[in-house]
């Protein structure tokens, strides 16, 4: 694992050195390789272990695979394989959650809310989901209540949940009819939810992630990896194979 330590730390360092000799910032450089700003200050930072997927795409963005550089693509990937515990398919509802959380929303691959579960109020967006709905900042949406966001269909499915959940309990997932902002279309998606109990506020938080139909395209085959029965829940409801 120290070996492991090493090797994110100083990939971290070079990545900085070689995004300020380009002249970006990390916010330009996550927007222009899509991932999450704060995953990428943590990559940088050394403080976060790497997918396969993100590691080539930070490769290839920088060009760090030239003849001649230091750095091994190849020694990467076979040290990086070492730690397989990190993407290991786990039964529990909690592992699940993180690991939903930490590939999708971590990686900037699907949207994420989390909501008052009494007022049914938007507390905290992602950059994700608000730019698939069409807004230019969190704060346009920030405060608004689930029911402006989503179908009434929808909200009834939410409520329902919200009040036979149980604490740290994980809906199976199901799709919504999302409202972009005008003059956009309304967007199925694909969520699961998330209950997490409050014990200091004493109002539970609902978090939500959304799966977007190109993630359900490109990032089909993690989701199967991670959540269980996800296969026959496709094969149940059409609707979800042309999100």
């Amino acid at each position: 694992m120290m070996e492991l330590e090493n090797f994110l730390k100083e990939f971290g360092r070079q990545l900085k050195t070689k995004r300020k000799q380009m002249g970006l910032s990390q916010v330009t450089a996550a927007q222009n390789m899509r991932i999450d700003y704060r995953h990428y200050q943590n990559i940088e930072g050394g403080k976060i272990n790497l997918r396969l997927d993100t590691l080539i795409k930070l490769v290839r963005f920088y060009n760090l695979d030239k003849a001649g550089r230091p750095f091994s693509l190849d020694g990467c990937l076979d040290l990086l394989a070492t730690d397989s515990k990190t993407i290991a398919p786990v039964s529990g509802g909690e592992d699940n959650w993180s690991l939903l959380y930490h590939h999708f929303v971590e990686g900037g691959h699907a949207g994420y809310i989390t909501l008052n579960s009494r007022s049914k109020l938007v507390e905290n967006i992602n950059a994700k989901l608000v730019e698939s709905l069409g807004y230019r900042n969190a704060s346009d949406i920030t405060g608004q209540s689930l029911q402006n966001l989503m179908a009434p269909e929808n909200a009834a499915t939410i409520n329902e949940f919200i009040v036979n959940h149980e604490a740290d309990g994980m809906s199976k997932p199901f799709i919504v009819t999302l409202r972009a902002h005008a003059p956009a279309f309304a967007i199925p998606m694909m969520t699961v939810m998330k209950s997490k109990e409050d014990k200091v506020g004493g109002d539970d938080r609902l978090e939500c992630i959304f799966f977007d139909r190109k993630t359900l395209e490109d990032e089909g085959y993690r989701l199967k990896e991670i959540m269980l029965g996800y296969q026959q829940f496709m094969d149940l409801i059409p609707q979800l194979k042309v999100v």
